[in-house]
């Protein structure tokens, strides 16, 4: 949940707050996009490397991380939104670099470790399927209710600001209350399963590799060898990069389309982001009878090609003519209703991806004979790290290649600039979609594997 709270804030709200509302140039945003994401993929499988080998400390493995990660998150984020006014572009520059390092990479230190405990509170699949089930709905009440906060308490219309999203007042408020409840859901998160985490690691046998070594060249390599050892490592992080590029894709730029493709009015923006939720929740109700009717493998893909398919549709009917009117009610509508279909798809696939996942970091661990869920969590996080922040990079820079207007109202804005960022958001949801349907087809898990690792602890209490 804390992990969304952030992705919300950053990808719906950053890019265009900086573009549009601060106006740093598209170009600044993408060198300090690309330097936030260079570092966050050198110390993610870093966090996840010690966090697997950390031992000897009073609140465990885990835990130790997850609690020290709250204030540098909870600092970071709320600072992100607050520049203050009149710096030059270096300086802006500076000032996200700074803080949105330190945000990003506070949230991993407990997303990293906490995504671990979800492939070692239990190795039962249906019980992680559950898991997986409670994750993902604790996920959509969060991207349902932030996205109803923000712009029902914050970002409100008025006179001077008709599309409240330009209006420059409101942000630091903004980020302050997604420091707090990030911060809060992070500390409830970590109290809540510290017990059975505790009594976990100490039934454990594996003994953590203390001799490799902690720099981060060290951990890469160690990451290369995991590949080459359980292949389905690489996939998973291939995958995690595609599947949050194109989400991404669609979060970064919703409110340059809302505002400028669709020319909504601003209720429905909320709508938008909420009508995903709401279909990602009818799908954790129905996962369970879905993965009776097809295999892990199927659903995933399935659940894939009708999530690309109702993205590319939002923006491919009303670039043919297809689609009614931009800034009717009618438009919205079809769009709060595709974003709907699309949350169903996603939800059908995110059960059965979190599940997989789990057994990769199984096949590891009996490859290895170490504990690997923390190392394989942060080769996820590292695909989803580099997919945010590709899609971050590119759109910033595609925004500075097409001289894309800062701050203009709807009616003064070029539509060949409208047009141009459409197909944009066409071309790279279309082409990572194929890739990862494509992709996802090809995993294989030794089950041979996965099951004797699942009989060892029952035979060692025997």
């Amino acid at each position: 949940m804390p992990e969304l709270v952030k992705s919300f804030a950053w990808d719906a709200f950053v890019l265009f707050f900086y573009a549009q509302v601060v106006g740093l140039s598209g170009w600044l945003i993408g060198i300090a996009i690309a330097v936030i994401i260079v570092f966050d993929t050198l110390v993610d499988p870093w966090i996840g490397a010690f966090s697997d080998r950390l031992t000897g400390t009073r609140l465990g493995r885990r835990h130790s991380l997850m609690f020290a990660a709250i204030l540098p998150f909870s600092i970071g984020i709320a600072m992100v939104f607050a520049p203050p006014a009149g710096m030059a572009q270096v300086q802006i520059l500076a000032w996200l670099l700074g803080w949105g390092l330190l945000a990003r990479c506070g949230i991993s230190f407990w997303t990293v470790p906490a995504y671990a405990l979800g492939g070692e509170l239990t190795t039962d699949t249906v019980e992680r399927r559950l898991v997986a089930v409670l994750r993902n709905i604790g996920n959509q009440l969060v991207i349902l209710t932030v996205p109803a906060v923000a712009f029902e308490v914050f970002f409100v219309a008025s006179p001077a600001f008709p599309k409240a999203q330009l209006n420059p007042a409101p942000y630091p408020g903004f980020g302050l209350f997604v420091a707090i409840l990030g911060g809060t859901l992070m500390l409830l998160g970590a109290l809540g399963t510290y017990r059975r985490a505790r009594q976990i690691e100490a039934q454990e046998s594996f003994t953590p590799d203390s001799d490799a070594g902690t720099g981060p060249i060290a951990v890469l390599l160690r990451l290369v060898r995991a590949v080459r050892i359980t292949p389905n490592i690489g996939k998973l992080l291939l995958v995690a990069f595609l599947v949050l590029f194109v989400n991404s894709v669609i979060n970064q730029l919703t409110l340059h389309l809302a505002t400028y493709f669709w020319q909504l009015d601003p209720s429905w923006t909320p709508r938008l982001l909420m009508a995903a939720t709401f279909g990602s929740m009818l799908a954790m109700l129905l996962a369970p009878l879905f993965l009776r009717i097809f295999s892990t493998r199927q659903a995933m893909v399935i659940g894939l090609c009708g999530f690309f398919a109702v993205q590319a549709l939002a923006v491919l009917l009303p670039l043919g003519g297809f689609a009614p009117a931009a800034g009717t009610a009618a438009i919205g509508a079809l769009i709060a209703a595709l974003r709907f279909l699309g949350g169903l798809a996603y939800g059908l696939y995110v059960v059965p991806f979190n599940v997989i996942t789990y057994e990769i970091g199984d096949e590891h661990t009996y490859d290895t004979g170490r504990p690997a869920q923390g190392l394989v969590a942060s080769f996820m996080f590292i695909g989803l790290q580099l997919g945010s922040g590709a899609v971050a990079l590119l759109a910033g820079s595609f925004l500075g290649v097409i001289d894309f207007p800062v701050g203009l109202p709807v009616e003064a804005m070029p539509q060949d600039k409208v047009d141009a960022l459409a197909w944009f958001v066409l071309a790279l949801v279309t082409l990572a979609g194929g890739a990862m349907a494509w992709l996802v087809s090809t995993f294989r898990i030794n089950r041979d594997k996965v099951d004797a690792l699942r009989t060892a602890p029952a035979e060692g209490a025997a």
